[in-house]
C-alpha cells in the first residue's frame, strides 16, 4: 500500500487511532485513553523495538495484553483487510502510512478469535486487557442520584493515573447505527475521557472535561466546543492550557453539567486499587495492596447454581465459595478498627459476549470451620449476609469495595439464572497478607466396617485407631478389612433383610460357571434375579459396570468373583441403592447431579469439586442426571482407585498426599478399574 511504512511516528497519541467499518468505539476509544498518558503501559502492550525498516523488519509484529490473570503474547503478520487502498478498519487517518493502530487491533482480534468478535464491547474491559487493572462502572441514568462529589472524586482518580471512557446508551428498539443528536454527540456510542480542568470565569469556576471520538471526527455542538461563544470569550493564555484547536478532530472540551446531562455510564479501569472512587469516598492515601487470585467456574450440575431465587433456593449454595481470613486491622486505610477488602469477580466471557449477570455475596462466620456452607451448615457457621455486589449486572466485571471487622468469611459469587456455565477470575485486594482459599470437602479418615455389614467402607469425622492416613478429594475402600468394628449408628437405616444364605448360594450357582465363579457377563444375570427376588424390583446392569464390581471385590485379582465376593457385591447395591432412593424423590430412577455431593456425604464418600466435576462431566448427560447403574459404578471406581492409592502408599512407605506411580502401575491400575 505505501513505498514508506512506519510502524510509530514521534511516539504513540491519541489522534493514531481513528475507528473504520467495524462497531469496536470501545476498543479504539480504551487505546486512545491509553495513548494520551500512559506511555509506559502502552510500551507494554505495542512494544516499540520493532518496525519497518530493514534492520527491525520481520513481517511479524507482537503485542501482549493482559487476559483473565496472566500477559499473553500475542504475533502477527502485517497483512491487513483493505478496501485495495487503504485498511478499512482502525487507522491514522491524518497519517495512514503509520500501523501501530491497524496492527494493534488486528492483534486484540486474533486474541479475542476474529475481528467480528470486536463488533461491540465495553470500553473497561478493553482498558483492563491492555493494562490488567480493575474496571469500575459508575451509573449516570438516574441524574438525582449522582453524588454532588462526583467531579472532584473523577479529577483525584485520574490524577491517580485511572483510564476512563464514557458512553451514550441506544434507545430500544432504535437502529442497530449509532444515532446523531442534534448537538453532535451519538446514542450507542462510546467516547475517551483524556482530560480534566477547570476554568475561571466571572459566574464563577467550571468543572470541564475533555472527550474523544474515535472516529476523529464528530465533536460536540453546546457549551464550551470548539465554536461556542463560551470557548471564543476565553484569553489565549487559558486555550493554550486547553490545547484548543477549532479542528474537527473528534476531541471537544464539554462542561460537567452536560455531561452528566446526555452521558449514562462512566466506565473506568484503575491500576490500583486506591483510585476506586468508592475508596476515595474515605481517603486518598495511596497504599500497597496484596492480591490473590482464583480461576474457577460455575459448571451445570455441580456449581452452576443461581443467585438463590424461588423454587432454586437451595442450588444456591452448590456456588463455588472461597473463604478470607482478615485477622489485622488496616495501619493505613479504615478507621482503625476494621479491615479494608477490595473483590473483584470477572466472567470469563464466551464468544466476547456478557451474556451473563454476575454478583457475589459475602458471610461472616461464626466460627472459621473451613468447609463449605449449605443449607444446614449455613444457618450453624455463618452469620446473616454481610455485604453484596449489588444488584446482578451483564458487565465482565464486578467490583466492590467494602470495611469488614476482623474475622473469617466467605465469598460466594454466582450467576443470577441457575445451571449457567462460565469460567470466571476472582481476585482479593487488602492491605494486610491474608490466609484464603477454596471451601471444598476434605478427606474424612475411614471408619471400616466388617464385611458382615451393608458397606464395606464409610467416614467420619473421629481419627481411626488403626488407620489414620488421609487424602485430598475423596474416600476408599481398603482390602483386608478388620472383622470386630462395631457399626456406626447412623448406618443403620441401610441395612435391609436380606434374602437367606440358601436361596443366594441357589441362585449364585444358576448363573455361575462350572469353577462356581462368576465373570462380569455371568454376575449382570445374577443381579438381575436377584434384585427380583429380594427387592421385589428388577435391577438391570450393564456388563461395564458389572465389570467394576467385579474389579471391587475381586480380592485376588482372579476376574472372577466366587460366592462370598458375589455376596458382599450384592450387600453392598443394597446399600448403595438405598442411599439413591431417598434422592429419588419421584422415583424416575435418575438423581439431579447437584445432589451428588450430598449422595456421596451420606455414604461417607466426601469428594471433593474438581472429583465431583468429572464424574458429572462423564455421567451426567445432556440432562444432567445419574441413573442408579451409574452411581454405583461411580462408586466402585473410587473405592477402587483409593484402594490402589493407599496399597502404593505403603508399598512405597509414604503417607503423604502424593505417591509416585510408575507408566506401567498407572496403566495397571486404571485399566482394571
Amino acid at each position: 500500500m505505501f513505498q514508506n511504512p512506519e510502524f510509530m511516528v514521534e511516539g504513540a497519541k491519541q489522534h493514531d487511532l481513528d475507528q473504520g467499518l467495524l462497531g469496536n468505539c470501545w476498543f479504539i476509544a480504551g487505546a486512545a485513553v491509553l495513548a494520551t498518558s500512559h506511555p509506559a503501559e502502552l510500551e507494554k502492550v505495542v512494544p516499540s523495538d520493532q518496525g519497518f525498516d530493514t534492520k527491525a523488519y520481520t513481517g511479524m509484529f507482537r503485542f501482549n495484553f493482559w487476559w483473565y490473570g496472566k500477559w499473553t503474547e500475542v504475533v502477527i503478520d502485517d497483512y491487513l483487510p483493505t478496501d485495495g487502498r487503504l485498511p478499512i478498519y482502525c487507522r491514522n487517518i491524518e497519517r495512514p502510512n503509520e500501523f501501530w493502530p491497524c496492527l494493534l487491533e488486528k492483534a486484540y482480534a486474533k486474541l479475542r478469535g476474529s475481528y467480528e468478535a470486536l463488533d461491540g464491547g465495553k470500553i473497561q474491559d478493553a482498558l483492563v486487557d491492555m493494562t490488567g487493572g480493575i474496571s469500575e462502572v459508575i451509573d449516570l441514568q438516574k441524574k438525582n442520584q449522582v453524588s454532588p462529589e462526583l467531579y472532584n472524586l473523577l479529577c483525584t482518580s485520574y490524577q491517580m493515573r485511572t483510564l476512563m471512557g464514557a458512553c451514550i446508551f441506544k434507545p430500544e428498539n432504535s437502529p442497530p447505527n449509532e444515532i446523531e443528536l442534534p448537538n453532535g454527540l451519538y446514542n450507542g456510542h462510546a467516547y475517551s475521557i483524556t482530560g480534566f480542568t477547570q476554568i475561571p470565569t466571572g459566574r464563577g469556576t467550571v468543572n470541564l472535561l475533555r472527550l474523544r471520538n474515535p472516529w476523529g471526527r464528530g465533536e460536540w455542538r453546546g457549551a464550551w466546543s470548539d465554536r461556542s461563544p463560551e470557548m471564543a470569550k476565553l484569553s489565549e493564555e487559558l486555550k493554550y492550557r486547553l490545547m484548543y484547536e477549532d479542528k474537527d478532530d473528534g476531541e471537544f472540551w464539554i462542561s460537567y453539567e452536560d455531561f452528566i446531562r446526555n452521558f449514562d455510564e462512566i466506565q473506568l479501569c484503575h491500576l490500583q486499587p486506591d483510585a476506586l472512587i468508592q475508596e476515595l469516598q474515605d481517603n486518598n492515601r495511596k497504599q500497597d495492596w496484596n492480591v490473590t487470585v482464583y480461576h474457577d467456574a460455575w459448571i451445570k450440575g455441580v456449581t452452576a447454581g443461581g443467585c438463590g431465587n424461588s423454587p432454586y433456593q437451595n442450588l444456591y449454595w452448590k456456588n463455588p465459595q472461597f473463604y478470607v481470613t482478615l485477622d489485622r486491622v488496616d495501619s493505613t486505610l479504615g478507621h482503625g478498627d476494621d479491615c479494608t477488602l477490595i473483590v473483584s469477580l470477572m466472567e470469563k466471557e464466551k464468544n466476547n459476549q456478557s451474556n451473563i449477570a454476575v454478583g457475589f455475596d459475602i458471610y461472616k462466620l461464626k466460627r472459621p470451620e473451613l468447609r463449605p456452607l449449605d443449607n444446614s451448615r449455613a444457618p450453624e457457621s455463618a452469620l446473616l449476609l454481610t455485604k453484596r455486589s449489588g444488584s446482578y449486572v451483564f458487565y465482565r466485571e464486578v467490583t466492590k469495595r467494602f470495611e469488614l471487622s476482623p474475622g473469617t468469611y466467605v465469598i460466594i459469587p454466582s450467576t443470577f439464572q441457575p445451571h449457567q456455565e462460565a469460567e470466571f477470575l476472582l481476585r482479593i485486594f487488602t492491605e494486610k497478607r491474608v490466609d484464603s482459599g477454596v471451601l471444598d470437602e476434605t478427606t474424612i479418615t475411614p471408619i471400616i466396617l466388617p464385611k458382615s455389614s451393608c458397606c464395606s467402607c464409610f467416614w467420619s469425622s473421629k481419627p481411626s485407631k488403626r488407620y489414620k492416613w488421609r487424602d485430598t478429594g475423596g474416600s476408599t475402600n481398603l482390602r483386608n478389612k478388620p472383622q470386630n468394628v462395631a457399626l456406626d449408628p447412623r448406618l443403620r437405616y441401610l441395612q435391609t433383610k436380606p434374602v437367606s444364605k440358601d436361596q443366594l448360594f441357589d441362585v449364585f450357582n444358576k448363573h455361575a460357571g462350572n469353577d462356581q465363579r462368576m465373570d462380569a457377563s455371568e454376575l449382570s444375570t445374577f443381579l438381575e434375579e436377584v434384585s427380583t427376588t429380594d427387592l421385589r424390583e428388577t435391577l438391570k446392569f450393564p456388563v461395564e459396570c458389572c465389570r467394576s464390581l467385579v474389579s471391587l471385590m475381586d480380592d485376588d485379582k482372579s476376574g472372577f468373583l466366587d460366592f462370598n465376593e458375589a455376596k458382599r457385591a450384592w450387600k453392598e447395591i443394597k446399600a448403595y441403592r438405598e442411599v439413591f432412593k431417598q434422592f429419588d424423590k419421584d422415583n424416575s430412577n435418575a438423581v439431579d447431579t447437584y445432589e451428588l455431593g450430598d449422595m456421596f456425604s451420606k455414604l461417607g464418600f466426601p469428594i471433593s469439586r474438581p472429583v465431583l466435576t468429572s464424574i458429572v462431566r462423564r455421567y451426567g448427560g445432556r440432562e444432567n442426571t445419574i441413573s442408579l447403574t451409574d452411581f454405583i459404578l461411580v462408586i466402585c471406581r473410587l473405592t477402587s482407585l483409593y484402594a490402589s492409592f493407599h496399597a502404593q502408599q505403603k508399598r512405597k512407605g509414604v503417607t503423604e498426599d502424593n505417591v509416585d506411580f510408575s507408566r506401567n502401575e498407572f496403566l495397571e491400575v486404571t485399566i482394571f478399574t
